[in-house]
């Protein structure tokens, strides 16, 4: 009848907390489950019984788990995935629940597993894929025995001229925290020459850019298709994304749009400083909460870039939805600096370098009015911006308008940068 039954427990934190997971009974005892929780600063699992009694943490350490793929028919050893080799891999490891501290890693090569597991987790399909390696299917057994290879994908870019992708490190301004960076070369890169540079932004939560695997986006061949055009293409997975723990994902909390433009910066700072970078030509290119930064770059960085291309981006985040919102930023009757100070309305004036906004005119995420609203405050202000409406499209641009579209973002750099 809806009444309450019982609470087993209760998940706490002082900023917020958001469980994405189901809780997943064990098969040869439905009275335990194993429940996901960041309570100790990284998403691990811990053992429950149904009396919401704590019986242990299952996983630790400075990593995250990412996947339960689920437990033996013993009820011996339980299979994840996580990223204890590193933030930028994937890799699939077998647990016993007695020795639970010495996790067994099944996958062996750097880079990105995507793992199928056999109902009877006796058997595995890994796909990986890594910078070089663009897809290779495999089937091992769970004491990671190679059984056979299903598929193995020719490299469907090996004719074309591509430049090199490079991925590391660079400090926050903490000077500690470790920011992964990914850079895409001109295809004939000399380090005689110097180049303009495109900055790919997302920067929000619950997204990582920066992966040792091969990319089969949109956004991946539109890379190679600027190196091509003897642009550099840089991103850096700033504070407030995922896969790095609490500390990292929550550094952004009633704040959006500050210290991820801090981190921003110190990917410019580690770019000016590169002989074959003309600092002069740096422009900046991101969709949704990208496009958000995008907007924030070109207006909070005191004209750091020279051309921007936001798309179906977050103006006010009054106006975004309220369960997103509330969780990293709190209302904004409890937090009206932090709104005030992310609002990008207040920023419009400073705005000296060339800015595109796309938005989808159906767009049910980041509504047609965020963008809107911007535009008519640059008309009031007399400050030029580029607008152009993708019609009946929601907040993604789709189907053979998306031929326009990355034209038109092409153009835009070729034309401005």
């Amino acid at each position: 009848d809806g009444s309450l039954v019982k609470m087993l427990f209760e998940e706490k934190n002082d900023k917020y907390v958001e469980p994405e997971k189901p809780l997943y009974f064990l098969s040869n005892d439905p009275s335990k489950f194993v429940w996901f929780s960041e309570r100790d600063g990284w998403n691990h699992l811990y053992l429950y019984n149904t009396d919401g009694e704590l019986l242990k943490q299952l996983t630790s350490g400075d990593w995250v788990v990412t996947e339960f793929l689920g437990v033996d028919r013993k009820g011996e050893d339980f299979f994840i995935v996580g990223t204890k080799e590193s933030p930028i891999e994937r890799h699939l490891y077998k647990i016993n629940f007695i020795d639970y501290k010495n996790p067994k890693k099944l996958t062996a090569d750097l880079g990105t597993h995507a793992i199928l597991k056999h109902n009877s987790t006796k058997f595995f399909i890994d796909k990986f894929s890594s910078l070089t390696v663009p897809n290779k299917i495999t089937i091992f057994d769970d004491l990671g025995n190679g059984i056979g290879l299903i598929h193995n994908s020719e490299n469907p870019i090996e004719n074309y001229a591509v430049g090199a992708i490079d991925i590391f490190t660079i400090k926050a301004d903490d000077d500690s925290t470790d920011l992964y960076c990914r850079m895409v070369y001109p295809s004939n890169f000399d380090t005689a020459k110097t180049y303009p540079v495109i900055v790919y932004v997302y920067g929000g939560p619950h997204n990582q850019l920066v992966l040792n695997k091969w990319d089969y986006s949109k956004y991946a061949f539109w890379f190679k298709y600027m190196a091509q055009n003897d642009y550099i293409v840089f991103t850096v997975d700033n504070r407030g994304t995922s896969n790095r723990g609490l500390d990292f994902e929550q550094a952004t909390f009633r704040n959006l749009g500050t210290v991820e433009i801090a981190d921003q910066l110190k990917g410019i700072e580690y770019l000016k400083k590169q002989p074959f970078v003309n600092s002069n030509r740096i422009g900046v290119y991101g969709w949704s909460y990208g496009g958000f930064m995008t907007t924030s770059l070109m207006t909070r960085t005191d004209n750091v870039f020279k051309v921007g291309v936001a798309g179906g981006a977050v103006i006010d985040w009054n106006y975004y939805e309220v369960m997103y919102t509330e969780r990293y930023m709190d209302t904004p009757q409890t937090n009206f600096e932090g709104y005030s100070k992310a609002n990008l309305l207040n920023y419009i004036t400073n705005l000296k370098g060339k800015l595109l906004h796309v938005h989808g005119t159906l767009d049910p995420v980041v509504v047609w009015q965020q963008t809107l609203q911007y535009a008519k405050k640059a008309a009031e202000n007399n400050i030029p911006l580029d607008y152009y409406p993708y019609l009946g499209h929601e907040h993604h641009v789709l189907d053979k308008d998306k031929l326009h579209l990355y034209n038109k973002i092409s153009n835009y750099f070729l034309d401005n940068l």
